[in-house]
């Protein structure tokens, strides 16, 4: 038999292995059979949890807006804001080297943004000036992110945060 179709062969035993479309032993004499006996690397499952991960940290965001917009004890908006910031950190730590590190900021900045507005509100501050304030401190931080990675979005968001918020003092 020729080695490309041996491959191919091969290949699918894996892709069937993997995906528990036939019992492991049979997979393994399959593979024993069409290999020689050679010893292989072990088929490693794709983590679903890798798989999962961004989708949950995407609920996150309209569970945060729901979470700001009811009417619950400031204390625990700050706790629960808190949680999601902390439940994003590990994501963002194992997404260093992949293409998901500027959509886990992203993510990131927005929920320290409703935290800071969420204890501003707890704060005996006047609401309008001081959130406003808080929008153009973060939105500085968005710029000074968007000049250091070269990401465009994050500089758009942080320019037309820094234009509203400015905007607000004049109305």
């Amino acid at each position: 038999m020729k080695i490309e179709r041996k491959q191919i062969i091969i290949d699918e035993i894996k892709h069937w292995k993997i995906n528990k479309l036939l019992p492991e032993t049979y997979c393994d004499f399959l593979l024993a059979l069409y290999t020689g006996g050679k010893q292989e690397e072990p088929v490693k499952k794709k983590k679903r949890s890798a798989l999962i991960m961004p989708y949950l940290i995407l609920l996150l965001l309209p569970l945060s807006l729901f979470i700001y917009f009811t009417e619950m004890n400031p204390p625990m908006q700050i706790g629960l804001l808190t949680v999601f910031v902390l439940s994003v950190l590990p994501a963002l730590n194992k997404s260093r080297r992949q293409g998901m590190f500027f959509y886990y900021m992203g993510v990131l900045f927005l929920l320290l943004l409703l935290l800071s507005l969420t204890g501003i509100s707890f704060a005996p501050l006047p609401k309008g000036p001081s959130s406003a304030i808080a929008i153009i401190i973060h939105s500085f931080i968005w710029i000074l992110f968007a000049i250091r990675f070269k990401m465009r979005t994050f500089f758009i968001a942080g320019s037309a945060g820094i234009l509203l918020s400015a905007a607000s003092f004049l109305f």
